[in-house]
């Protein structure tokens, strides 16, 4: 799924885009982006691009002057610290945990109604690129926006939920217990093999039988394509998260945005 792919309302080209967010999660190799009306919270542009950002520039929708910006980042750099006991003061024996390099920053960001505070670690040379691109934009390590529109969908069922989020060279896994945040991890895999060997990985560690969670996809996966169907043999309990799982509105677009935009969408409740 790495073809590209450009949706809009009708008249988008009108648009006065400094009254407008823009949204842009950035992988590996490719990014996504969505503009977004905060009046009416509708979509009027999303998009996926499957080159590397800092090569696309001359993309005229990216230059534009918006309201308000939010971009996530992918890292592996990351742990969790219950927030009672973190204290800033101690950051630098925290992030001990996540080895930083002389290259990276080290930063952090609570979990909402989590009671835990994320310690993480970004590349000073991707944020110093952004921050002259884009230089009001709010970044946000890639587990957050995720984490966010988790919580926001599917935090109020009780039962164990499982959540993958397929990027590409990697996925995101969250776990749900008794409506509260149990697990989170990424983990990079080469081939269907490899991701269903995370999955299952997961679930083992927080001693959930496959057959009777409840599992939601999201991102680069068609649903009853090959990797879905291998998924649900394992996971009989499987399906792609729904339109409407966000507080957002897809008209006009001529095309559903989810399974694939749910964790760049989910931009839309980060702060």
């Amino acid at each position: 799924m790495n073809d590209k792919i450009i949706l809009s309302v009708d008249g988008f080209e009108d648009l006065n885009l400094k009254d407008y967010e823009l949204y842009l999660e950035i992988g590996l190799n490719s990014y996504n982006y969505a503009i977004i009306d905060p009046k009416d919270k509708g979509v009027k542009f999303i998009a996926h691009k499957p080159v590397v950002i800092f090569n696309d520039l001359n993309d005229s929708v990216l230059q534009g002057n918006f309201a308000k910006t939010k971009i996530s980042l992918p890292t592996q750099k990351f742990t969790f610290i219950p927030s009672e006991v973190f204290h800033s003061k101690d950051l630098e024996n925290y992030s001990k945990y996540i080895q930083p390099s002389n290259n990276d920053q080290v930063l952090i960001k609570s979990l909402e109604k989590s009671g835990i505070t994320v310690i993480y670690a970004l590349p000073k040379l991707q944020l110093d690129k952004l921050s002259t691109i884009f230089p009001n934009a709010e970044i946000f390590p890639q587990l957050i926006p995720f984490y966010s529109g988790i919580t926001y969908a599917f935090s109020r069922i009780g039962f164990s939920q499982l959540f993958i989020n397929i990027k590409q060279g990697f996925i995101e896994i969250i776990i749900l217990k008794d409506h509260q945040f149990q697990f989170y991890n990424v983990f990079e895999y080469q081939n269907d093999d490899e991701l269903l060997y995370f999955i299952l990985l997961s679930v083992k560690q927080n001693k959930i039988k496959p057959a009777s969670v409840t599992v939601k996809v999201s991102g680069d996966i068609q649903q009853f394509g090959d990797t879905f169907k291998k998924i649900v043999n394992q996971f009989p309990r499987t399906e792609v998260t729904d339109q409407d799982s966000l507080p957002l509105f897809y008209n006009g677009l001529g095309q559903p945005v989810m399974p694939r935009f749910f964790s760049l969408l989910s931009l839309h409740l980060c702060e």
